[in-house]
């Protein structure tokens, strides 16, 4: 008989796999465990950055640096406060209105409920009787409550928790800016004298995206808001000056914002209004100055720092949604263009980045 050679596997490159399989198991169950403090130090992290340019010019007129980042954060604070105190009675008047508009969307939630029944009953239906399971035994059917309040608030753990931690920003942020020199160093220190001006490289041009992502869509909501707002408040749309903003801002999350920013409005108008017009407007503002705001307003303020193509967008999102809930899908951008960066100037993972990337 001839001789049957057998080749040997490679057990080497499958062994490296699994352990970068394993290994990236272990980081996506470590963050979402540590979701809480991952998520504050990450925002910590975005608004450094953002704040970074100011505290650096006063620290160039000759005002100490702790100092200059002690006033950027007094005046992070206190607009802030002004914001929280312009809406603050019209959140207090929606929460004590909010069960006249509580009734409307419970019935229109039950019209959508027992329209899929009907369609379950009448697919059912098709199915021949002798195809079904024939059984004795009582069937016993567990159904457990979908609550999107727990999706969107997965991953910040209880309320007093994520009070407690987001009390930590305020500081985190200033020892960031104070001891930015210090972190520098560190940070540079721990890559080798050959990859340390590749390094330098990535973290510079990662802190010039975020800023210029932060900053220019934080500028386009507010143009957003500047548009939708007055509409609302023409038409009588109750509590425009809160709807109107938190439409504008929610129209800014990619591909989902037209219906994220509908919304809102919508279920505001189903407790008000009861011809089809007035939706007709709601839903024709939002879409009309989202596209605005997309097409003419973000190239020019966000230009094209975040160059991710629609597919990679559109995964980042759905898998930090999923494990972050509302925090994930506001971050998911700005972290996966980070990777981008990465990518982009890493050898070996070049061809990850041009695939991230639009071109």
């Amino acid at each position: 008989m001839p001789e049957t050679k057998f080749e040997a596997l490679p057990t080497t490159k499958i062994a490296t796999a699994s352990g970068r399989i394993i290994a990236v198991a272990i980081v996506i169950a470590a963050i979402n465990y540590a979701s809480l403090i991952v998520i504050t130090l990450i925002f910590s992290i975005l608004i450094a950055f953002v704040l970074e340019p100011a505290v650096s010019f006063l620290e160039r007129i000759h005002i100490p640096r702790w100092l200059g980042a002690l006033l950027m954060m007094v005046i992070s604070l206190g607009l802030l406060y002004l914001v929280v105190y312009g809406i603050y009675d019209r959140v207090i008047a929606f929460i004590q209105e909010f069960p006249t508009y509580g009734a409307p969307l419970r019935h229109l939630f039950a019209s959508f409920e027992g329209m899929f029944k009907n369609i379950e009953k009448l697919a059912s239906g098709m199915v021949p009787a002798s195809a079904q399971p024939q059984s004795n035994l009582p069937t016993i059917r567990l159904q457990q409550e979908s609550h999107w309040g727990q999706y969107l608030l997965r991953g910040i753990g209880s309320v007093y928790t994520f009070i407690l931690t987001v009390m930590f920003i305020p500081f985190l942020v200033f020892f960031m800016l104070t001891a930015k020199g210090h972190i520098w160093r560190g940070t540079l220190s721990l890559f080798s004298d050959s990859n340390r001006q590749q390094a330098e490289t990535v973290i510079l041009g990662i802190g010039h995206m975020i800023r210029r992502y932060v900053m220019g869509n934080t500028m386009v909501a507010l143009m957003a808001a500047a548009l939708i707002t007055p509409v609302f408040s023409l038409m009588g749309l109750n509590f425009a000056l809160l709807v109107g903003p938190l439409a504008a801002f929610l129209s800014m999350i990619p591909y989902l914002g037209v219906a994220l920013g509908m919304a809102p409005p919508l279920m505001m108008a189903l407790g008000q209004y009861s011809s089809a017009t007035p939706f007709i407007v709601i839903a024709v503002t939002v879409m009309v100055v989202h596209f605005l705001a997309i097409n003419v307003l973000t190239p020019k303020f966000v230009g094209h720092q975040v160059s991710l193509n629609a597919l990679t967008v559109t995964i980042a999102m759905m898998f930090w949604g999923w494990l972050w809930g509302a925090a994930g899908l506001i971050l998911a951008v700005p972290m996966t263009a980070a990777l981008k960066a990465i990518c982009d100037n890493v050898e070996k993972l070049k061809p990850w980045g041009a695939w991230m990337g639009e071109d």
